[in-house]
């Protein structure tokens, strides 16, 4: 029996549209330790940041960012990629150090519209790492999964309910929504 063209098209592109879909599978599974450990470094820092006068706040984030940006490169490296063939594969050559990169892009950035933000008013200080987060998320949920999309949704919107209705206690609310929807993110991800 002999196979049509159209057959064959059709049979190559179911092939690379599961191929496709395998690899957002294995790319969420990787991600999603990455993201509860950033949830739990969002919590931390959140609750410090409500507890400690606003001059103690650069520190404690520094800190946090510092055992963050390592973990993150551990895990997408040797350290986490070795555990398994099927995360090798999800996790391509020289990720860590594009990671790293896109990291430090993003915090100069951050750092930037700091930088130029007024002075005395925290809120909108405490509410931009959630909107950077959201809208980074929802970029590369565009491109790699649209479970990236919808986290970043969330991340977006519980920021702007948070500065507009919890204004008062948004340090403690940026802990237990951001944190929490990035660690509860993490498990979604992880049982992909």
């Amino acid at each position: 029996m002999a196979i049509t063209p159209n057959e064959a098209a059709a049979a190559l592109s179911e092939i690379e549209n599961t191929t496709r879909r395998g690899m957002t599978l294995r790319g969420y599974r990787v991600a999603g330790p990455i993201l509860m450990v950033w949830g739990l470094i969002w919590a931390v820092g959140y609750v410090a940041m409500g507890v400690l006068p606003v001059e103690r706040w650069g520190p404690v984030w520094f800190i946090l960012d510092f055992v963050g940006a390592t973990v993150t490169i551990i895990m997408t490296g040797r350290g986490y990629a070795r555990r398994a063939t099927a995360v090798k594969a999800a996790v391509p050559a020289g990720l860590p150090w594009k990671l790293a990169l896109g990291m430090v892009g993003t915090a100069a950035f951050v750092l930037g519209v700091v930088a130029i933000f007024p002075q005395g008013e925290t809120a909108a200080y405490l509410a931009l790492p959630g909107l950077v987060t959201g809208m980074i998320y929802m970029s590369i949920g565009l491109w790699s999964g649209l479970r990236y999309a919808l986290i970043g949704l969330a991340v977006f919107a519980a920021t702007l309910v948070g500065f507009f209705v919890f204004r008062s206690d948004l340090a403690f609310w940026m802990a237990g929504v951001g944190g929490g929807a990035l660690f509860l993110s993490g498990l979604w991800l992880r049982k992909a």
